[in-house]
């Protein structure tokens, strides 16, 4: 009957699972992908004409690979410089973020509600207003909010994929572009430079608490 074939397709999407994260394991640890930059910079640095390409299946499948986000644009930084590794990031993100937008299509909108934790219930009800895509884009943008939450209810509203698309895109360049400035300056080791890269990550955190619904 129908909730056979229901429990059968939930078992094989729960090996399937088992199977991926087993394999993105592997694949970490074959690299040599450890939580900090500079495992990062090595393993990018080695890959010569490659390095790019790499470079973005790495931001592109971060999350299964169990490294911030932090860590992998910091480590672009200092391999690419600013520019280049700001580029390569957003694509990244942007891929990895469609992936989600229209995973959570296919999942339905009552499978991810019913997972939503009840203190995002209030972004998903944002996201499906007319500021839907400024708050997707400052929720990609902002470097330590919960990035891949947003596109994920993103793909359960009524949002146009050009219009997530534009969204996620402003987002990840403000997000890649600190992180990967902070990345460049560590790597040119000058004072100055360390101090504005410094003050740019004090900013972008700080500013959302000078209001007070983002306070609360």
């Amino acid at each position: 009957g129908p909730e056979r074939v229901m429990g059968r397709g939930k078992a094989i999407a729960g090996v399937a699972l088992a199977v991926g994260a087993v394999a993105f394991i592997g694949l970490r640890r074959s690299l040599g992908l450890e939580l900090d930059p500079a495992s990062m910079q090595e393993v990018v640095s080695r890959m010569g004409v490659w390095g790019p390409l790499v470079y973005v299946g790495i931001v592109a499948f971060r999350v299964p690979l169990g490294l911030p986000s932090a860590v992998v644009l910091i480590g672009g930084g200092a391999v690419f410089g600013t520019l280049a590794a700001t580029l390569y990031g957003a694509i990244g993100m942007l891929a990895s973020a469609a992936f989600l937008f229209f995973a959570a299509r296919v999942s339905g909108r009552e499978a991810i509600v019913a997972r939503m934790p009840d203190r995002l219930r209030p972004y998903f009800e944002l996201a499906q207003t007319r500021v839907g895509a400024l708050a997707l884009g400052l929720g990609t943008g902002y470097p330590f909010g919960p990035a891949t939450m947003f596109h994920l209810l993103a793909g359960v509203t009524g949002m146009t994929f050009l219009t997530f698309v534009l969204a996620v895109t402003s987002g990840a360049l403000v997000r890649a572009g600190i992180y990967t400035f902070f990345g460049s300056r560590l790597v040119v080791g000058e004072l100055s430079g360390l101090l504005a890269a410094s003050a740019l990550l004090a900013a972008a955190v700080g500013l959302p608490l000078a209001f007070p619904r983002s306070r609360a």
